[in-house]
């Protein structure tokens, strides 16, 4: 494993919390907790770790076991007959003479969960999740790639987009712009022209083309080395904007700053969302801001903590969130505006630049 790569320290970070909290072991089936805690890309049923205070487990099938080496240090391998891994580390956890051991509910499919508590294990809801929310140094370095990726993409495509072009083919030139810049995915690339502008999540359009003197909105990010990126611009295309949408504009805005003002470390979820939030319905537009201010990012796109009313999650030091507010008037057109952030101690670092 590289220098810059921290999953060892994760890992021994992980077994003292559990040490800490009472428990005997921890079972996870989640790709996405393994990859944080090994720094290895694995897919849903290549592998299930069983973790101890005192040492850790990947319990795969013998073609995966080549793909763990780069682990080998701080996880040992163990290769179990195709499709039961489960059983297998069920197994170990028997003849270890485990009795504390924990999963997180949220974190693996039903028929799992059942196996797992039929077999004893407790349920554990954000055991790990919550050592998730602030980032390690290797962490925010990938962060902070797939967002310069993602603003530098969005740079290269705007001049580009001309009356005429369909929203598909604009997400293609987006999706390009930010492989060749090295993302090594894009799990979403929202392009909205006109009415669909007011659709918080519309999918791109073949043939709904870009008119002179519309809206026009944009979301999107990438995957780099596992971890995503996330940013939203919106602007008028064409002719000038009429008097209304640039106020909207400058309301949104305005919103967005005031949630980026109170952004710091020990501060809570809802608070964030509060402040953003008061300056639209302050302007009268309450109800046309229908979704949360934001959310985590990391190895998933939305992740905790989850920036909502009255959340009472503490944003840790380091962790990495969006400020999203938006308005959207049905079947006319919306506006939201959305940054990435790095929390410090005294208040936050933007990541997504432009």
């Amino acid at each position: 494993m590289t220098k810059q790569d921290l999953s060892l320290k994760r890992m021994q970070h992980f077994r003292r919390a559990l040490k800490e909290a009472g428990w005997e072991g921890y079972i996870t089936v989640s790709p996405v907790e393994q990859r944080y805690l090994c720094g290895i890309e694995l897919s849903a049923g290549e592998a299930v770790f069983l973790i101890t205070p005192q040492k850790a487990y990947c319990i795969t099938k013998k073609l995966i076991v080549s793909k763990m080496e780069p682990a080998r240090s701080f996880l040992k391998t163990e290769d179990v007959p195709f499709g039961t891994m489960l059983a297998g580390a069920l197994e170990k956890v028997a003849k270890m003479g485990l009795k504390q051991v924990a999963f997180d509910p949220d974190q693996v499919d039903f028929a799992s969960g059942e196996m797992l508590t039929k077999a004893g294990c407790a349920r554990a809801e954000g055991l790990l999740s919550q050592m998730r929310k602030g980032k390690y140094a290797d962490e925010v370095a990938k962060l902070r790639k797939a967002c310069k990726i993602a603003w530098e993409a969005f740079d290269e495509v705007k001049p580009k987009i001309k009356t005429g072009m369909t929203e598909e083919e604009v997400r293609i030139l987006m999706a390009i712009a930010m492989h060749k810049r090295g993302a090594d995915s894009v799990p979403f690339n929202i392009v909205c022209f006109g009415e669909n502008t007011a659709d918080a999540h519309h999918t791109p359009s073949k043939t709904r083309k870009l008119k002179k003197g519309e809206a026009v909105l944009m979301d999107f990010g990438c995957f780099y080395e596992g971890y995503t990126s996330d940013m939203t611009r919106s602007w008028w295309h064409g002719a000038p904007a009429p008097t209304l949408y640039t106020q909207i504009w400058n309301i949104v805005d305005k919103a967005r700053r005031a949630g980026v003002k109170v952004l710091r470390a020990g501060i809570t979820a809802g608070a964030v969302d509060k402040a953003a939030r008061e300056v639209i319905e302050a302007a009268g537009y309450g109800k046309e801001f229908f979704h949360t201010t934001g959310h985590g990012i990391g190895l998933i796109v939305h992740d905790a903590p989850i920036l909502r009313s009255g959340s009472a999650a503490v944003l840790p030091e380091n962790a990495v969130v969006t400020v999203e507010p938006g308005i959207y008037f049905t079947g006319k057109w919306g506006i939201r505006l959305e940054d990435s952030f790095l929390v410090t101690k005294t208040g936050s670092k933007k990541l997504t630049q432009k």
